[in-house]
């Protein structure tokens, strides 16, 4: 039997130990409900356990898996769930304290494949409430720590998938991405975190929507994605390729083909674009890994190139994107809730222009949204354009590594963090760089780029609109170049 290493196993190689008969599940799951035991009381990263459920699945994969014949992509091999997820007779919460007892009789449909796909669910991770914030802690569960120093956030919303799969508490996570809610976690515990095209992946069964039983409103239609967090780009392609494709329910999800983890101009350099000087400022650990990162590429026979499509506004296109999602989160949000944020707009200093912008959507101004939505359109065009002759774009994540994490809940006063010796308003330094390519619906991946200072840096990797498989080889071809995921060095 294979030795397990917790520390280093990623999905994709447990997926083949299991299958060709050199690892079981059943201790490949052992080991990571001990970890979870020992480790996960002082992180906080999953929230709901099903030790039972999880056993008895690894007993019948082991027994699948003698009996031979075709066997499912992931037979055996452990993941945990993002609590914004359905799981049929598992408590599911986002958070939010209506839920905290909901246990609903159907799982969403990316559980549901990963269920078919073989996958053992171990437990849900932590999450901000109702996914809304890019930090994690929750009203019901607290505080998720980062695994690489406990003072610190590991982002969010997915803050407790990515730490879990840091963690070696699984090693696959289903999780969402609105305005960089996989992206920005996995870049602060050092996994990967992949954001596929907008309505690639169903979201049926995913908070918000709110459950029918609480009059749930279908809202927030554009720009929330969906995708995976791992520990390798083969992880990211394994989970993408069992989640992605129409359910027959989200009828926004087009039937394409299937996804296939595909090569890319392996016998070409690589051309890329690169936008390291974003507009906002960067951290010291952030600028030392942009400040390599040209002749690192270079050495590699990339070819680049520097900046966005002439033109473009990044800050721009933080307003667009803040106005839309408001309007949409707006509508799925009680009205008295909705009225206040509205009072406390009118308190807002113009400093906070994308918390300025995201409160002015919940106006309902439809003439003012529908420009947005043109504004979002012309920005598609643009950057599909640029990315014709391009096999992506790489930015970095955000304007900061991981911070100090605290209890915000929707009405906290937002702090500001310090970056570059000045303070930087917090939704600009957390998701300012990402959701520009949340707003285009573009696919994107973080990869990590080093370990700076003790803690993690990652960089984004966006491709074009529907072409996910081309983006995920592309990552593929860098991982390596950059070093790959990096456990973290506190949990042995």
């Amino acid at each position: 039997m294979t030795e397990i290493q917790l520390d280093t196993l990623t999905a994709s190689a447990a997926a083949r130990d299991i299958r060709e008969g050199r690892l079981s599940s059943e201790a490949l799951v052992d080991a990571c409900l001990a970890r979870i035991a020992r480790f996960n009381p002082g992180i906080n990263a999953l929230v709901t356990l099903d030790e039972a459920g999880a056993r008895a699945a690894a007993k019948a994969a082991d027994r699948m898996r003698a009996l031979g014949g075709e066997l499912p992509p992931l037979l055996g091999v452990p993941v945990s769930i993002k609590d914004a997820f359905e799981t049929r007779g598992l408590r599911t919460t986002a958070s939010f304290k209506p839920l905290k007892d909901y246990v609903p009789d159907r799982d969403a449909t990316v559980v549901a494949r990963l269920r078919a796909a073989g996958a053992v669910i171990v437990g849900k991770s932590n999450l901000p409430e109702l996914a809304g914030a890019p930090h994690c802690w929750s009203p019901l569960f607290g505080l998720t720590r980062n695994p690489w120093n406990p003072a610190l956030t590991p982002g969010g919303s997915s803050g407790g998938a990515a730490a879990a799969v840091a963690s070696g508490f699984s090693l696959l996570e289903a999780g969402s991405d609105l305005a960089g809610s996989i992206r920005i976690p996995a870049a602060y515990c050092g996994v990967a975190g992949f954001k596929a095209t907008e309505n690639r992946i169903p979201r049926t069964g995913h908070i918000p929507h709110l459950p029918d039983r609480l009059g749930g409103v279908r809202s927030v239609r554009r720009m929330l994605s969906f995708g995976v967090l791992g520990r390798s780009v083969a992880d990211l392609q394994l989970g993408f390729g069992t989640m992605a494709g129409p359910d027959g329910i989200d009828i926004e999800v087009p039937a394409l083909p299937a996804p296939v983890a595909a090569g890319v101009g392996e016998g070409r350099p690589l051309r890329l674009l690169l936008w390291d000087d974003p507009g906002l400022p960067l951290c010291e650990r952030t600028r030392a890994v942009f400040a390599r990162l040209p002749a690192l590429l270079t050495a590699a026979g990339c070819e680049l190139r520097r900046g966005l499509p002439a033109g473009v506004e990044p800050a721009a296109l933080r307003d667009t994107f803040g106005h839309i999602a408001g309007a949409e989160i707006g509508l799925g949000m009680p009205g008295w809730q909705r009225h206040a944020l509205l009072a406390l707009r009118h308190l807002l200093p113009p400093s906070e222009r994308l918390l300025r912008a995201i409160a002015s959507g919940l106006r309902f101004d439809m003439r003012a949204y529908n420009r947005a939505l043109d504004r979002r359109d012309a920005w598609i065009r643009l950057l599909e354009s640029a990315l014709a002759d391009a096999d992506g774009l790489i930015c970095p994540v955000a304007s900061t590594v991981a911070y100090p994490g605290q209890a915000l809940g929707m009405f906290s006063k937002p702090p500001t963090l310090p970056v570059a010796s000045q303070r930087l308003r917090y939704l600009e330094a957390t998701i300012g760089l990402t959701v520009p390519f949340s707003l285009s619906g573009s696919p994107a991946v973080a990869l990590p780029a080093g370990v700076e200072d003790g803690l993690p840096v990652g960089i984004q990797l966006v491709g074009r609109r529907w072409d996910d498989d081309r983006l995920l080889g592309v990552a593929a071809r860098l991982e390596g170049l950059l070093g790959g995921v990096v456990a973290p060095p506190g949990l042995v």
